[in-house]
C-alpha cells in the first residue's frame, strides 16, 4: 500500500502578509501554487478556523496597520495625508458651503424689463393741463 499524498507545506507568514494587503483567497492560493480548496482545508486543519474567518481577521489586522501608518504620516506633517484623512475621516471638503441655499449648478436667469420713458410735455399748456393745481 502507498503512503498517500505528500502534505503540502504552506508558508502561513506569506499567506498572512498577502491577506493583510487585501489579497483574495484565490489569489493567495494561486501564488502558492495550490487550489483554493486545499488552502481552505489546510486553514481549517492548521488554524481551526474557516478560511473566511481567518482571512477576515488578517485583513482587519492589515487595515489597522494601514490606518496607524497613515496617522503617523499625517502627524509627521505629510500634507497629502493630512488632507486625505481630513476628507475621509472628518468629512472635511474643498467645497465652500452655500449659505443662501441657492444651487450653484443651476443657471441663474436675470430678467430685465424695459419701461418706456414718459413723454415729456411739449408746452406749458400741457403741463398745466396735466397738473391743474399748478395753474393758480
Amino acid at each position: 500500500m502507498g503512503t498517500g499524498r505528500k502534505k503540502i507545506k504552506i508558508n502561513w507568514e506569506k499567506v498572512d502578509k498577502w491577506l493583510e494587503a487585501g489579497a483574495k483567497g484565490t489569489e493567495v492560493a494561486a501564488a502558492l501554487g495550490i487550489s483554493f480548496d486545499t488552502l481552505s482545508r489546510r486553514c481549517l486543519e492548521d488554524h481551526s478556523a474557516s478560511f473566511a474567518d481567518y482571512s477576515q481577521i488578517k485583513r482587519e489586522c492589515g487595515n489597522a496597520k494601514l490606518r496607524l501608518k497613515q496617522q503617523e504620516l499625517a502627524m509627521e506633517g505629510d500634507r497629502g495625508m493630512l488632507i486625505w484623512l481630513g476628507k475621509n475621516r472628518l468629512d472635511q471638503t474643498d467645497k465652500q458651503e452655500n449659505k443662501n441655499n441657492v444651487s450653484m449648478t443651476q443657471p441663474v436667469q436675470f430678467v430685465f424689463e424695459s419701461k418706456e420713458m414718459p413723454k415729456l410735455p411739449e408746452s406749458e399748456e400741457e403741463v398745466l393741463k396735466n397738473n391743474p393745481d399748478e395753474a393758480s
